[in-house]
């Protein structure tokens, strides 16, 4: 029998966990529970059948009586390594409105926020990036930076540094500030979140449970039922279906719990995993002594719709890895990952052919260290 590893303990997790959800200002930008600026500017969209540019509008016409989700970010360009996956989760979460619970709620809810990103770039950029990605959402160009500086922002350092992401409700109040803020699925979920509060749709990720189930290498793994997006799924498709228990005396399983789709390091995390288990196929059919093309499953956890999921396994073009719906949160407060912020923190497992657990990581790196370690302990608990 291989050996049974776990990489780090609870209190090292909750210190991290601790630490991840503090915001810092870096000294400069609107805080919350400030009134928001009514700053005049142009902006541009894609989804209007006016052409051009609108008129020159105040913030506080443009939002209405809605909630306003607005991003300061300092460009848009390929000089900004997180500019796409950012602006990529914006659409699909909010400007789309898949976030909101269940599909047919989607438009319910989308009509009463505005999704607004403001750039230090100008219109040309600006309507080239909207009008090629077909977003859903309105942009402002701000070369000048008049805008930003309304709300405090007193400077770009770099086209890579932090965004300014903002929610302001109804009564023009800013309930969330982020000051650095560059595509992480932890913060990603904390705007979904606020935005969920705001919106008053209830029931979402807020669902309380008794205890935590501390579970250790050695533990047989509690069993589950999982509903996946599938290959070329859509909105309307209720997705594949599976249990846990399916792959005992068949698979090691790696169950990788994660905090969300089109953010950057889930992403790279992903296509890792992905890549993985093409190599693990190609060598297994190669070389018989490797054992089967089907040693390995790898099941990825979120507290995310199929919506959602089946969109970003079609946009990675993911074709060996599972991605698991886990939208109450239900199968990661099980497995000890799910955190009370509404999503889930980054955690491992690996699950071996007898169904016990032999490897956990509590706080997944995705980085090659700790990739390393997951590919060693598999390798010796391959032939088992």
């Amino acid at each position: 029998m291989g050996r049974i590893q776990v990489k780090m303990g609870f209190l090292a997790a909750l210190l991290m966990f601790l630490a991840g959800s503090i915001t810092f200002s870096g000294g400069h930008g609107l805080s919350v529970g400030e009134t928001s600026p009514n700053p005049e500017f142009l902006y541009e969209n894609n989804y209007d059948i006016t052409a051009g540019l609108r008129s020159t509008v105040n913030l506080y016409n443009y939002k209405e009586d809605k909630t306003l989700l607005v991003a300061f970010m300092p460009d848009i360009s390929s000089a900004n390594s997180y500019a796409e996956v950012m602006t990529s989760a914006f659409e699909i979460y909010f400007a789309k409105g898949m976030a909101f619970v269940e599909p047919y709620e989607w438009q319910l809810h989308r009509k009463n926020l505005k999704v607004l990103i403001v750039t230090n770039n100008d219109q040309s950029l600006v309507r080239d990036y909207l009008y090629g990605n077909g977003y859903e959402f309105d942009m402002a160009p701000d070369v000048n930076m008049d805008f930003a500086h309304s709300f405090g922002i007193t400077k770009w350092n770099s086209p890579g540094e932090g965004s300014f992401v903002y929610i302001v409700d109804k009564n023009n109040k800013i309930t969330y500030a982020n000051h650095d803020y560059k595509g992480e699925g932890e913060k990603l979920r904390a705007v979904q979140k606020e935005l969920l509060t705001q919106l008053n749709i209830a029931g979402s990720k807020d669902i309380m449970f008794a205890g935590i189930n501390v579970l250790f290498p050695g533990d047989t793994a509690p069993d589950f039922d999982f509903t996946y997006s599938e290959a070329g799924g859509n909105n309307f498709i209720a997705g594949g279906k599976g249990k846990l228990s399916d792959f005992i005396g068949k698979k090691n399983v790696i169950l990788a719990f994660y905090p969300a789709p089109f953010s950057v390091s889930c992403a790279m995390e992903l296509t890792t995993f992905d890549s993985y288990a093409e190599k693990q196929t190609l060598q297994n059919i190669s070389n018989t002594q490797l054992g089967s093309a089907d040693d390995l499953e790898i099941l990825m956890v979120s507290n995310s719709g199929l919506g959602i999921l089946d969109k970003w396994k079609n946009d990675m073009n993911v074709k060996n890895v599972k991605l698991v719906s886990d939208l109450f949160g239900e199968i990661s407060h099980t497995y000890a990952s799910y955190n009370m912020l509404g999503y889930n923190n980054r955690t491992l497992f690996i699950i071996d052919k007898r169904g016990k657990i032999s490897y956990i990581d509590w706080n997944y790196i995705v980085d090659e260290q700790d990739f390393s370690m997951v590919k060693d302990h598999l390798e010796l608990i391959k032939t088992n």
